[in-house]
């Protein structure tokens, strides 16, 4: 089985000796390591909001943490046996370097194209989700009241979209700070004055 490693406050190591992926790396750095992996592409874009589009930053912040804020230049996903990686910079005052990393899994065809999304040697998409919010070390919160996911504010950690098979999680967002977002709020995950990403372009 492959593994693919998060070191929060670090970055992510690629499975099957391929690199790692430090936060700080510009987006032709990045390029070239995940240039050997397998299903490389350039993500389509459906809109291509930009934080001038925002009079305020929580929103902007909202979108950017929902993947609706792009930028051209982050747009590489990588596939990894059954995991999508998929990469942002734009995080806090950093747009030219990687700020966040995105993977999303699905249930493999078989156990040869399965990969291994650890954590301190716990796998976070192959156990059921209370059991992996169990060792994760706290303060662990839902990033809005009524929301299923979990934020872990000292990893950096937003884990989320349970699935139904395990009821496990099979999304994460791994971020390079677990303090605010530009001036807007105090923490990375939620403004406390509340952001909409759609704020303005929706209507």
């Amino acid at each position: 089985m492959l593994e693919l490693e998060l070191l929060p406050g670090a970055g992510v190591t690629l499975p099957a000796g391929a690199g790692t992926l430090a936060f700080g790396m510009s987006s032709d750095e990045v390029d070239h390591i995940l240039a050997a992996a397998t299903g490389v592409h350039r993500a389509m874009q459906c809109m291509t909001l930009a934080r001038a589009d925002y009079a305020e930053l929580r929103h902007a912040h909202d979108a950017w943490l929902s993947g609706v804020l792009h930028d051209h230049r982050w747009s590489t996903v990588a596939t990894f046996g059954n995991v999508v990686l998929s990469v942002a910079g734009g995080g806090p005052g950093r747009t030219d370097s990687l700020c966040g990393i995105a993977i999303d899994t699905a249930a493999p065809v078989d156990t040869a194209s399965a990969t291994a999304v650890v954590w301190d040697g716990v796998d976070l998409f192959g156990h059921p989700a209370e059991d992996i919010v169990s060792v994760l070390p706290g303060p662990t919160r839902p990033s809005a009241p009524a929301a299923p996911d979990v934020t872990v504010g000292p990893l950096g950690l937003w884990l989320r979209g349970q699935a139904s098979a395990l009821g496990g999680w099979s999304q994460l967002l791994l971020l390079d700070t677990p303090n605010g977002w530009e001036q807007c709020c105090t923490g990375v995950f939620a403004c406390a004055a509340g952001g909409d990403g759609f704020t303005g372009i929706l209507r």
